[in-house]
């Protein structure tokens, strides 16, 4: 089995978070928050990652909930133009309250006595983890899925 390095991308219209994973470990991690000052320049700073780190594929967090949003029209047109500046596979998934879902376990974690402040940057890089380990549990279900039971 060939080693899939994955960069998660929750893209937003001033922060971009950004988390990493590869297929052997299936373990999604923060990488960072990328400002988000025009396609170009987050595409350079996304080639740059993807070189660094031997990035094999990219994951877009889509929301899927409101099909029709603004934001959704932004995503597609930030992926073509990642899609023509990276040779990488490159997949839409669906990111549903991502964000919300890292403000309430941060939240949880300052009430747990977390000290560090809360701050938006690290809700874009929590909420790409959370994008990314989602598809590898979600990757994970369809091998199962595939698999011969003992009634097979």
């Amino acid at each position: 089995m060939n080693l899939i390095k994955v960069l998660a991308i929750d893209f937003g219209e001033i922060r971009i978070g950004l988390a990493v994973g590869d297929s052997e470990s299936k373990i999604a991690t923060p990488l960072k928050t990328i400002k988000n000052k025009g396609y170009e320049n987050v595409c350079k700073e996304i080639a740059k990652i993807t070189h660094e780190w031997k990035i094999n594929r990219i994951i877009i967090g889509m929301p899927e909930i409101f099909s029709d949003q603004r934001i959704n029209k932004k995503i597609e047109h930030f992926e073509k133009i990642l899609r023509k500046n990276l040779n990488l596979d490159i997949f839409f998934y669906n990111e549903d309250y991502s964000s919300n879902y890292a403000q309430s376990e941060l939240v949880n974690q300052m009430k747990a006595g977390r000290k560090k402040r809360i701050n938006k940057e690290e809700i874009d890089r929590i909420a790409a983890t959370i994008i990314l380990q989602s598809y590898f549990e979600n990757e994970i279900f369809k091998k199962a899925d595939n698999r011969p039971t003992s009634k097979d």
